[in-house]
């Protein structure tokens, strides 16, 4: 795992569990894919965090967390 925007992602991740452990369960759980026409940083669909790797990389860690924070609570 030597690509920087997952391990940008999955330290979001690690982060969101500290702050916020159901929600860093919920996705901790989903599958990692990088996205073709995502629009957004980030999309939860078929069990999987779909990511958009452009935005991803535009992103510090901070904005990484909020970002995961705001799919998974707009996600049922």
């Amino acid at each position: 795992m030597d690509d920087p925007v997952r391990k940008a992602i999955y330290a979001g991740i690690v982060s969101v569990c500290f702050s916020d452990p159901a929600t860093g369960a919920k996705l901790s759980r989903l599958e990692l894919r990088q996205g073709v026409d995502t629009r957004r940083a980030f999309e939860i669909g078929d069990g999987a965090l779909i990511y958009s790797r452009e935005h991803v990389k535009a992103l510090t860690l901070a904005g990484v967390k909020g970002a995961l924070l705001a799919i998974a609570e707009n996600t049922p």
